[in-house]
């Protein structure tokens, strides 16, 4: 029984020490360069929850977007495009903030869809490395109740 136990516990062994091995190997025949699947970077619109609008105000949200895992966020350019919303509303852009705006004249759940597209940076010293990104664009849905 004693040599049962070794046994196993031997075999435990040499499966932990292969893992990191498959890990690796993973990793480095996956990706087109390792370190953008460990720490991607890349544009990304927030988690936001919309505020609940009416029919009978003036509404008004807004976010700003970001990429991830880089510093020199404000050093791109950002284009927005949104789509989904209610009549009335409209949505307006400065630099890295999105704004919805208006006052809606229909009740309802709308899917907001926005879409991202990021260039740069475009400051000096920038051009050398023209893979700063894994990704240029991203999009995300947001839901808006106006009652």
């Amino acid at each position: 029984m004693l040599f049962e136990v070794s046994f196993s516990n031997l075999a435990i062994m040499k499966t932990y020490k292969i893992i990191p091995l498959f890990i690796c190997l993973f990793l480095a025949f996956s990706c087109e360069d390792v370190l953008s699947c460990i720490i991607p970077r890349e544009p990304e619109l927030p988690n936001k929850e919309f505020p609940i609008g009416s029919t009978e105000s003036f509404y008004y949200t807004e976010f700003d977007a970001e990429i991830n895992n880089e510093p020199r966020d404000n050093d791109y350019d950002y284009f927005f495009y949104a789509e989904g919303l209610p009549l009335g509303m409209d949505y307006y852009v400065s630099h890295r903030t999105i704004s919805f705006e208006g006052k809606p004249e229909e009740t309802g759940t709308f899917r907001i869809k926005v879409f991202l597209d990021v260039e740069g940076p475009f400051r000096n010293n920038f051009d050398d490395d023209p893979d700063l990104l894994c990704e240029y664009s991203t999009s995300r849905s947001y839901k808006l109740i106006i009652e």
